[in-house]
């Protein structure tokens, strides 16, 4: 039985609803390509034409932090992939220098121009809230692997997530936060202009409120904001268990910093950017006792995972991250997606992509829903030495 997690944003739903009905029959048609689909099924498949997979990673800017592990990432699953014969895939990889002007011109190179079968990405929510409007529209399967926010999925029915969504994931790490701290009063701060961090506020409310941990302090701030020191000032005054942070890595990094500066020793929990070594790097002392929920850890003992991170590790000497395994993981769901009926055509893959169930990946079994939602266990981790820890 298949469950689906997402619960729908209202600004997905009013602005596209539309959208996800204007994939023509005839467009469909019109895109496929009959030396794409092969002879065989499953491991068997075997495909002549080389078969072209777009990504588009923030590999600048802001959120290049993910973004170059993620291209990391997905190309060595498809290099291994290729390795195994019988299907040849091509990995045309795009850099939206995190922003969304460059995000959409970079979807509708890969549509338009390259005429990819599918898309991998972007890096961050508040581009797919844009970008997919585009892959929806044109009929082109997009395969999320970091969008995290509430409402990607609802798009439309090309429109596909194999990121564990930041509801799930704070839904795991507060209660885990409150069992392991005895967390009964906290601080919560959060960047009230972005769109991800907005959603990740509502679901850190609604989820406290079960919980029965009352918030003492409510305090918000802007994506592009450097001094915190009104907010931590209101947080030092109340004295709380936990500090909850929902903001993008632009701001955790100097709102940490500041935190600790200031003598702030309560633990802090956040969202999907505290998953990056890059972020705990560049935190340094700062990092110890954050807590955070995510969908994939060293130390998990997963099918595969020991050899991922091996090979990565040798192929990019340095040791993967939450980001690189989602990718790694995404490209293995398109293949699986493509060999179902050995068929690399957009249309097929979108059919097949909503129809994964139980996948033994290196996240642990995974399943994508015929909505386009993921279904995975979280993992709660703690920073501890420097280094990631299951709480």
């Amino acid at each position: 039985m298949r469950l689906k997690t997402s619960s729908g944003a209202a600004l997905a739903a009013a602005a596209l609803l539309a959208t996800a009905a204007c994939v023509s029959d005839s467009g469909a048609d019109a895109s496929t390509d009959s030396a794409l689909s092969g002879s065989g099924a499953g491991e068997e498949c075997a495909i002549d034409e080389t078969v072209k997979i777009g990504a588009v990673f923030s590999l600048t800017e802001a959120a290049a932090f993910a973004g170059t592990y993620q291209q990391e990432g997905l190309q060595l699953a498809f290099d291994e992939l290729n390795a195994a014969g019988d299907i040849k895939y091509e990995v045309i990889i795009e850099d939206d220098k995190t922003n969304v002007e460059d995000s959409t011109k970079a979807f509708e190179k890969l549509i338009d121009r390259d005429e990819v079968s599918a898309i991998v990405g972007p890096t961050l929510s508040g581009m797919a809230f844009s970008t997919y409007t585009d892959a929806q529209s044109a009929g082109v399967p997009a395969l999320g692997v970091s969008t995290t926010a509430e409402g990607i999925p609802e798009i439309g029915d090309y429109i596909f997530r194999a990121s564990l969504p930041e509801e799930r994931a704070l839904a795991a790490s507060i209660p885990a936060a409150k069992e392991t701290l005895g967390m009964q009063k906290v601080a919560v701060l959060s960047d009230s202009a972005d769109e991800f961090t907005a959603s990740a506020y509502n679901t850190i409310t609604d989820v406290l409120n079960d919980e029965g941990i009352e918030i003492v302090v409510d305090e918000t701030f802007e994506t592009t904001d450097t001094d915190f020191s009104a907010q931590l000032t209101k947080v030092m005054e109340a004295d709380v268990d936990a500090v909850i942070l929902s903001a993008l890595p632009g701001a955790t990094v100097p709102l940490v910093t500041q935190a600790r500066g200031l003598g702030i020793e309560a633990p802090i929990v956040g969202g999907n950017a505290f998953n990056s070594p890059v972020l705990v790097g560049a935190l340094g002392d700062a990092a110890e006792g954050l807590i955070v929920g995510g969908a994939w850890s060293a130390a998990s003992e997963t099918t595969g995972n020991a050899e991922f991170i091996s090979a990565y590790t040798e192929k990019y000497d340095r040791a993967p991250d939450q980001f690189a395994a989602q990718a790694y993981t995404g490209a293995y769901l398109i293949d699986q997606a493509v060999r179902a009926d050995c068929d690399a055509n957009r249309e097929a893959i979108k059919d097949n992509l909503g129809q994964i169930l139980e996948y033994d990946s290196i996240l642990g079994p995974i399943s994508i829903d015929e909505g386009g939602e993921v279904t995975q266990e979280p993992v709660v981790q703690i920073i501890r030495d420097g280094a990631f820890t299951v709480l």
